[in-house]
């Protein structure tokens, strides 16, 4: 009890800065599919298509990654299926979404979230590091592509996106508070409990006196004892990860560098998992077993190497 009772106003000050930027930031998403905006992306992703030599029937698919990317997997699925786009096309997709996949997280679910945790000037450090191994990956795709792929003659695509409804304003307002509740309600059920578990934790002797132990070990590559707790929360959900590393970086116990290193390696892990927990099964039941694990190895195998690339930059730079 008495360790609740300490983490207690660690926790409401965390909560309050970050979970009203984390529904803005889920409502925005929602409010976007259902505007004309989704449509003048697409007029970007066109072009960003044929810079890889990918065919056009993926520009809707790689626009809708942008919003929601099970809507864009099911319409590659068919485009699939009808013979449009070929093993290949399908691998260098995945590869290549990773830019509009990246964007969308940074500024709908990380960025409402690191600003909020780690403030404003390391928090965009961080996200630009974040968009930048997301970026990284898409342009290997699109060098892959021009290296593998025929040139593409470019067509319009947009009418294959999903058209926005004639309501008012005011009425696509309300539907995308309403609309974006159920995954706001999930992102809540992971990161309060697992904030709160966490943090308590700290206030305990058990733990200061487990971190006392682990902390040396941990010294040999440049980081603190605490952040093994950032970890092992990150590993399963980063942006619980981000928040449990916030009240650290206030007292003081992680450096800058240190919270950026702790992310980055919590960041590896948690693809690794998130790879056999969500993506190979997903990926698997649009495209097949054969096809569905070739992009899912492809994909994780290119993140894990820039991911691990830019944590060894950081760990020698600090």
């Amino acid at each position: 009890m008495k360790a609740i009772i300490a983490a207690l106003p660690v926790l409401l000050d965390l909560w309050k800065s970050v979970l009203p930027l984390m529904f803005l930031g889920c409502f925005l998403g929602r409010l976007f599919l259902n505007t004309a905006l989704i449509r003048q992306l697409g007029r970007v992703m066109g072009p960003l298509a044929r810079l890889g030599h990918l065919p056009s029937g993926v520009d809707a698919p790689l626009t809708l990654c942008l919003v929601n990317e099970v809507a864009a997997y099911s319409m590659l699925a068919e485009l699939k299926n009808n013979s449009i786009v070929n093993i290949r096309e399908v691998v260098l997709f995945f590869l290549v979404s990773n830019l509009p996949k990246g964007l969308y997280n940074m500024v709908f679910y990380m960025a409402p979230v690191v600003l909020g945790a780690l403030g404003m000037r390391l928090g965009l450090i961080y996200l630009l590091m974040y968009l930048g191994v997301f970026s990284a990956v898409g342009f290997v795709g699109l060098l892959l592509g021009r290296l593998l792929l025929p040139p593409q003659s470019a067509q319009d695509s947009s009418k294959q996106l999903p058209q926005p409804t004639p309501d008012p304003l005011l009425k696509k307002i309300i539907d995308a508070a309403k609309g974006s509740l159920p995954t706001f309600g999930r992102i809540i059920a992971m990161f309060v409990p697992v904030t709160f578990l966490v943090i308590t934790l700290m206030q305990t002797e058990t733990v200061i006196q487990w971190l006392s132990l682990v902390d040396p070990v941990l010294r040999q590559f440049g980081l603190p004892a605490p952040v093994l707790i950032v970890i092992t929360t990150g590993m399963f959900s980063m942006v619980a990860g981000i928040g449990t590393l916030g009240p650290f970086l206030q007292s003081g116990i992680v450096t800058p560098v240190e919270a950026i290193a702790a992310l980055l390696l919590a960041s590896a892990i948690h693809y690794f998992l998130s790879f056999w927990s969500s993506n190979l099964p997903l990926n698997v039941s649009f495209f097949g077993p054969r096809l569905g694990s070739k992009v899912s190895v492809a994909n994780m195998v290119i993140l894990e190497v820039v991911t691990c690339l830019v944590l060894g930059v950081v760990v020698l730079v600090s």
